[in-house]
């Protein structure tokens, strides 16, 4: 037995702009291929536009009457490109994406579960969704202007140097500048995205940690200190963004000031030569609508570096867990079926655990690993399933294998579903047998742990395995389910089944009744969309950006009303005051749009981290979702700025052309009024209605994308062993797939609003242009030129109008809220009490009452799905009832069934108890709760899988001692503990806890001896 096969190497990527291509596909070249092609016939459309458009105005000039239908065939062709060049290169970023999400989860799943947990789940997660999300930036933004720049300013530039050399001498020594800094500032922030990726993957890993903690957190009172760690981690996480985008932007503003320089020395040249009389006033024109052009894609392409670093940064991460070499663990087969261990030692933590294992397991026979906690049984199990491979030893297995984990984890929604993936059908016999036959159609997250694990021991037993592997499947069970559960065991082993097991309890048949019972679900609320209100940092950031667009704007008018002048001759002087105009906004445009990049950018991450604080400090246990706290919030950062922003710049800068076109000529001020309608309304609602939903279905999407992602990863060891992977993968394939058409859906809406934009602004400066006749012929080119000059402005509505239905649903999921844990208010008692789970459509609990008295210890008995874990969540605030009182003493501590540990240190995990607790009393603590060879052991680093099941629970029992509490809650503290070992440990807690009032869940009989008073409960009818 052995993981899934390698995977074929491929080329690593390079450090170009370029360097993701080797690991593309060949349909996302052919996309780019197009891109060029279509960048080639822009090229075409372009000089064409401005021979036509310059000629017309310099007729108009002269009191002639040009031809206005070339200007509109032009203007049509450019659309049209625009549309087919953005529908290309989104093909190409969602292939792209598709293709390497599956390498890497293809390659995570082949190197097995132990390097998953050690790479961690989140951290994949992030790399594989958020991450990889940087390639749409990359191939819509960056590879189209990278390729329109290798041909449009050479086209360009070559009419140039034949209508106007001079120009296109100076063109040509400026525009080598413009890539020069690009590569040196690019250089500079290589690292630094490096550094910030690694920050990202932190900051969904330490969320994670936190979301899994805060039923603990919530408990012992450190929910809310826990908000200043989220602030800290966003805070580094900012910092960190932003350090990058300074330099990063820095870039964007030398190529902006360059380019605009540029164009404004071009023009200021132009007006000199017309004023000498050394060129046309078309020629003059032509060059300056031309010149822009040649600098357009390179500063585009500038300005997209930043994003081509993040999508390259994803890729080489992508790129080092795929192709890096990985160590295969095969399982050899025994000599017949069965399981054979000889001499098995594993190195863990310092030591060996197990240290010379030997034994065999043949058809028909039950082995019991009876060793105390901590001994190596889980690791013995890890290794015959060949998750891991022995230091010493070996191991063999023959024959089909099925498992049953201690913490079983679960990939499907309902139980039914998770049957059907792991097993291809749901057995309802053996579900029967085990007591789960009422659990299948029950969602997998409403399980209680004692119901999780015959869920889990039903998934092994309805394979019909050769080798059933089980690791404690009694455990969290009440005497009568374990001993049916334990006659399924014993059934398989009769049948042929080798079985080797784990456990510290051997359960005897009882004639019980079963007293279980369906619970049905009910159907959960959609959350309301909401939209956000920007702050004033945002608007501040819109106000800047306004400006440097009107800064774009004015250059144009002002050059063109230059260049008119000139051609009358007039002396040079008097131009020195346009001459200086010119200049000074080519400065402001840069200076502005980098203001406008940095005030936006912080506004954004500022306005994300405050949403995450008061989401954190507003979660519930049992509500809180990792995706609401990261890809919700995220969304949230990004969406923003692209759908808040666009309209009050839109609406600004078009406002200040029509007055000044109004000024000029009215009726062409009502005209760009009514076009400007058109692109700014129109274009927006045409990228809509040809979306159809695709965009908020694509966010929908890639939430889905991202819960399945780390649900795979998560779940990984429980799929794998059940060789359930590919059967998984293949439905996150389709989702995937199904991202990638929505992704293409978007794209053909948005080129066609491109599109759309470019003709309304094309048809604005002709019609301009035709009522122009009566205009002072000095004011005519600033008619024809300032509508084109437009296009910048507009271009962003038809995304912010996609993207402003998925920004409201992202937004209403992030700040939804549910009511506070109150905090206690007297000693503990329930009165009457119904209470149900959200989402459930009956009761849990009906007419409870419950009064302990201060001191007395209570012993909470009955089988699985009773309620007790309920009761725990009534004392504990986590639910409230919807009749009856409750009244709960404000320190309670709590000893779950999933110990929740976090994976930091041991010392941190303890201070969870108590944050004030020095190393003594910690050391006290780990005595107590039966871990006395882990008091010198405080910096060992820890978490959910780094311990025996034995070691997890006793090291959260530990931490509740360490909370000085009125009520002591204890959850099975013993379920992973052989009988003397829980004997000693109860007898410890008997003395710790004297004077305490203590509540005690269990299954084991003997446990109550210690209790006053034994309360049985048993399912709500």
């Amino acid at each position: 037995m052995s993981f899934p096969g390698d995977l074929p190497a491929r080329k690593k990527p390079g450090r170009g702009p370029l360097g993701a291509l080797p690991k593309l596909s060949g349909s996302a070249r052919r996309a780019l291929v197009l891109c060029a092609f279509l960048a080639a016939c822009t090229a075409v459309a372009l000089v064409a536009q401005a021979v036509t458009l310059g000629t017309a105005l310099a007729d108009l000039v002269a009191g002639g009457s040009p031809l206005l239908w070339p200007i509109a065939a032009t203007v049509l062709a450019r659309a049209l490109l625009a549309w087919a060049t953005e529908s290309a290169a989104a093909r190409a970023a969602a292939g792209a994406k598709e293709e390497l999400r599956a390498a890497l989860l293809d390659r995570s799943l082949a190197n097995g579960p132990e390097w998953i947990t050690g790479r961690g789940p989140a951290e994949l997660t992030a790399l594989a969704t958020k991450g990889l999300d940087a390639l749409d930036a990359y191939f819509t933004r960056y590879l189209p202007a990278l390729v329109t720049t290798a041909v449009v300013p050479p086209a360009v530039g070559l009419w140039i140097l034949i209508s106007d050399p001079t120009s296109a001498v100076l063109i040509a020594i400026t525009i080598p500048l413009i890539p020069m800094f690009a590569i040196l500032i690019g250089k500079f922030t290589e690292q630094k995205v490096a550094a910030v990726a690694t920050t990202t993957e932190k900051l969904s890993a330490r969320l994670h940690e936190l979301v899994r903690a805060l039923p603990v957190l919530t408990a012992f009172g450190r929910a809310q200190a826990q908000a200043e760690a989220v602030r800290r981690t966003g805070d580094a996480h900012r910092r960190a963004t932003m350090g990058t985008l300074r330099v990063a932007f820095l870039s964007a503003l030398v190529l902006e000031i360059a380019a605009s320089l540029s164009v404004a020395l071009i023009a200021v040249g132009i007006g000199v030569r017309l004023v000498y009389g050394d060129m046309s006033l078309a020629t003059g024109l032509i060059v300056l609508i031309l010149a822009p052009d040649c600098y357009l894609p390179l500063r585009n392409a500038g300005a997209a570096h930043h994003a081509s670093e993040d999508g390259l940064e994803a890729v080489r991460r992508v790129a080092e867990v795929v192709d890096s070499p990985r160590a295969e663990v095969t399982v050899p087969e025994a000599g017949e079926t069965g399981v054979e261990v000889r001499d098995l030692r594993v190195e863990r933590r310092g030591g060996f655990a197990p240290d010379g294992l030997s034994f065999t397991v043949r058809p028909g026979q039950v082995h019991h690993l009876d060793a105390p906690s901590g001994r190596g049984k889980s690791t013995t199990i890890a290794a015959l399933l060949g998750f891991l491979a022995p230091t010493s030893g070996e191991v063999r297995v023959r024959g089909s294998v099925a498992w049953v984990p201690q913490r079983p984890a679960f990939a499907a929604r309902t139980v039914a579903e998770e049957l059907e993936l792991t097993t291809g059908r749901v057995d309802h016999e053996v579900l029967r047998r085990v007591a789960a036959e009422h659990l299948v159609d029950r969602p997998v997250a409403e399980l209680s742990t004692g119901e999780r694990q015959r869920v889990a021991v039903a998934r092994a037993l309805s394979t019909g395995a050769d080798v059933l592997l089980l690791d404690e499947p009694t455990a969290h069970l009440d005497p009568a389910t374990a001993a049916k559960v334990m006659a399924a065991i014993t059934a398989a082993a009769e049948g042929g089944a080798a079985v080797v097991l784990a456990t510290h309890r051997l359960a005897e048949a009882a004639d019980t009744d079963d007293d279980t019972t369906a619970v049905r679900a009910a159907d959960r609320e959609p959350t309301t969309p909401r939209t956000p209100r920007p702050t004033r940092l945002l608007l501040g950031g819109a106000a800047i950006g306004t400006a440097a667009l009107l800064s774009g704007v004015a250059l144009t008018a002002l050059s063109a009303y230059l260049i008119a002048k000139a051609s009358t001759q007039p002396p040079i002087l008097t131009l020195s005051v346009i001459t200086v105009g010119v200049r000074a906004c080519a400065l402001a445009k840069g200076v502005l749009r980098y203001l406008e990049r940095l005030v936006t950018h912080d506004a954004a991450f500022r306005f994300a981290d405050a949403l995450r604080i008061d989401m954190w400090r507003n979660l519930r246990p049992g509500r809180a979702e990792l995706t609401r706290l990261v890809d919700d919030t995220d969304t949230v950062r990004d969406l923003v700025p692209r759908v808040l922003q666009p309209p009050l710049a839109a609406a600004g800068v078009g406002l200040a052309a029509v007055v000044l076109l109004t000024a000029i000529q009215p009726v062409a001020g009502l005209a760009l009024a009514v076009l400007l309608l058109v692109g700014g309304l129109a274009a927006p609602l045409l990228a809509a209605a040809l979306d159809r939903r695709a965009t908020t279905a694509l966010a929908r999407g890639r939430r889905r994308v991202s819960e399945d992602v780390l649900t795979l990863l998560t779940a990984a060891p429980d799929l794998i062993a059940f060789r359930a992977e590919g059967r998984y993968r293949a439905g996150l394939a389709a989702v995937d797939a199904e991202l990638a058409r929505q992704t293409r859906r978007q794209a053909f809406g948005a080129g066609a609003a491109t599109g759309l934009i470019t003709l309304a602004t094309g048809l604005a400066a002709v019609v301009c242009t035709a009522l122009a006749g009566d205009v002072n012929p000095l004011l005519v080119p600033v008619l024809g030129l300032v509508p084109l000059a437009l296009v910048e402005t507009l271009s962003t509505l038809p995304a912010a109008a996609q993207h402003r239905a998925a920004l409201r649903e992202a937004y209403g999921r992030v700040t939804e809220r549910h009511p506070e844990v109150r905090p206690g208010t007297g000693p503990a008692k329930l009165e009457n009490v119904d209470v149900r789970w959200p989402g459930a459509a009956e009761p849990v609990l009906r007419d409870f009452t419950l009064t302990p008295g201060v001191g007395e210890r209570i012993a909470v008995v009955g089988p699985s799905g009773a309620g007790k874990s309920t009761l725990f969540a009534l004392l504990l605030g986590f639910l409230e009832p919807e009749r009856g009182r409750v009244s709960r003493p404000e320190r309670v501590a709590w000893c779950p069934q999933e110990p929740m540990l976090v994976s930091t240190t041991l010392r941190e995990n303890l201070k969870l108890g108590d944050a004030h607790a020095d190393d003594d009393r910690l050391r006290e603590a780990l005595v107590t709760a039966g871990l006395p060879e882990w008091v010198d052991r405080l910096d060992t680093m820890i978490g959910p899988t780094l311990l025996s099941g034995g070691e997890a629970q006793r090291v959260a029992l530990a931490r509740a001692l360490l909370h000085d509490a009125d009520l002591v809650l204890l959850d099975e503290p013993t379920a992973h503990l052989d009988r003397p070992t829980a004997e000693a440990l109860l007898d410890r807690l008997d003395v710790a806890l004297k004077g305490k009032t203590v509540v005690h869940i269990t299954h084991r009989p003997e446990e109550t001896r210690h209790a006053d008073l034994v309360l049985s409960m048993r399912p709500a009818r």
